[in-house]
């Protein structure tokens, strides 16, 4: 599988834009300013923070036991820290770092063509994909994303892992262009949707803040291409595996 064409951020263009985002108040809005979460929250969750239908798929990097434990017990934290204004937890047996989105809507009916037509084009691609060998991550710290969760960011231990990376996200991205760049990720917690005002938010931003500064590089997780599949989902809060490592292509 050719993706020579894809253009790739360098280890170091990538290094440098996960950096910005953590030292850019981890995404947080200015001190005296109020939080407003995205307005595309409200298709994923009710505004009492339980999950809505939603519907999609994606392809993802699975984590091991060990990475789901350390990374739940840095959720229940968040949720000590202001728990009112985050949504029902996320599962921790649901925690994955994502590859690359494809797509996803409210209704069902809306993602079910493209959907089949992905799958059919990842039963050539994935075992390439998965081909690639084990890469290592280093998770960097928390931030705030695009107003809608919290999520982990985590970057390649070497110019080696991050290039097998970009060949895999190459590869995706001639199923489905994303407008973005791979941001590698894994969700903690959603937002309820609504406006926050800086004293309700300001306990999230110290507890992020501070363990930002405390934890650099806290932890590293090992991922092979077993660790891959790609998933759908029902919600942001059910996944199922469609094709992966173990199973039939």
């Amino acid at each position: 599988m050719d993706s020579k064409t894809i253009q790739k951020e360098s280890y170091s263009a990538y290094q440098r834009r996960i950096q910005e985002l953590l030292d850019c108040r981890a995404c947080f809005p200015p001190e005296n300013e109020p939080l407003a979460t995205a307005r595309g929250l409200e298709q994923k969750l009710y505004a009492d923070g339980s999950f809505r239908p939603f519907y999609g798929d994606t392809v993802v990097f699975q984590l091991p036991e060990d990475a789901k434990r350390v990374l739940g017990d840095i959720q229940s934290s968040l949720y000590g820290a202001a728990g009112g204004m985050l949504a029902e937890p996320l599962p921790a047996d649901t925690f994955h770092i994502t590859l690359h989105d494809l797509c996803a809507a409210s209704l069902q009916r809306d993602v079910q063509a493209a959907a089949e037509a992905h799958r059919t084009q990842l039963r050539e691609r994935l075992p390439y994909i998965t081909g690639r060998g084990s890469v290592r991550l280093f998770a960097k710290g928390m931030v705030s994303m695009v107003s809608s969760s919290i999520v982990m960011l985590f970057v390649p231990v070497c110019e080696t892992d991050h290039r097998a990376i970009q060949d895999m996200y190459g590869c995706l991205e001639e199923i489905r262009p994303l407008p973005y760049p791979l941001t590698l990720h894994c969700t903690l917690a959603y937002y309820k949707p609504g406006i926050y005002s800086p004293a309700e938010w300001n306990s999230l931003y110290r507890f992020i803040r501070q363990w930002n500064a405390q934890h650099p590089d806290a932890f590293s997780v090992s991922l092979d291409g077993d660790a891959i599949a790609y998933q759908s989902f029902c919600s942001m809060c059910h996944y199922t595996n469609v094709l992966d490592c173990a199973g039939p292509f």
